[in-house]
């Protein structure tokens, strides 16, 4: 009678754990906590301060040029035709935070829509500012998929700021999925990094 207690107990222990071990894999990669952990590219809040940024009268921020370095991870270069949008120029830093997300997910959580908040509030203090928004994920996952994932997570970042009053008119968003990593290698430290939403202070070209 007590080997079958002791045995039962055992079977009971081994099932909790199997069924634990289960609610913590998806497709055998290891889910994270959904809180991210902010790490070296988590940039200050305060906007503007030395930047040397001037909006002109006719509404255009910054020089005429039509390329962009993101600066944000490896160099991105993009050409635009008049009227699209595009950074100010390379050297400006707003010093605009990294909101950071959970691994293989796009919700935003209460400490990175705090720093959306702020970027809504200088936002609305300069109206011939607009926003590029890039979607990033660590390198986990298929192409194809870390793409629409990026998407998602520049789209989420979008909605939030419009619903607290940013126009949409004034935000484009692109996805480089896992192709422009903030830092290399692999581990959770690298890959927290890696999953962001990188905000860029944009202009319209040719104006």
């Amino acid at each position: 009678m007590l080997v079958k207690r002791v045995l039962g107990g055992a079977l009971v222990a081994a099932s909790l754990l199997l069924a634990a071990g289960c609610s913590l894999f998806d497709n055998g990669d290891l889910k994270e906590d959904t809180s991210p952990i902010p790490g070296a590219w988590d940039n200050p809040t305060g906007f503007g301060g030395s930047s040397g940024l001037e909006i002109e009268s006719s509404g255009a921020v910054g020089n005429g040029s039509t390329e962009w370095s993101s600066g944000a991870g490896p160099e991105t270069t993009i050409p635009a035709s008049a009227g699209e949008l595009i950074p100010v120029d390379p050297g400006v830093n707003l010093n605009f935070p990294v909101i950071y997300f959970a691994y293989d997910t796009d919700v935003l959580v209460p400490s990175e829509t705090s720093k959306l908040d702020k970027v809504a509030s200088y936002l609305a203090d300069q109206p011939a500012l607009y926003l590029i928004i890039e979607g990033h994920c660590d390198q986990r996952g298929t192409e194809e998929y870390n793409r629409a994932l990026g998407e998602r997570r520049a789209n989420a970042i979008r909605s939030y700021l419009t619903e607290v009053g940013v126009a949409d008119s004034r935000i484009r968003t692109l996805s480089f999925g896992k192709d422009k990593p903030a830092v290399e290698g692999s581990g959770e430290e690298v890959w927290s990094q890696n999953r962001r939403g990188v905000l860029v202070p944009a202009r319209k070209a040719g104006e």
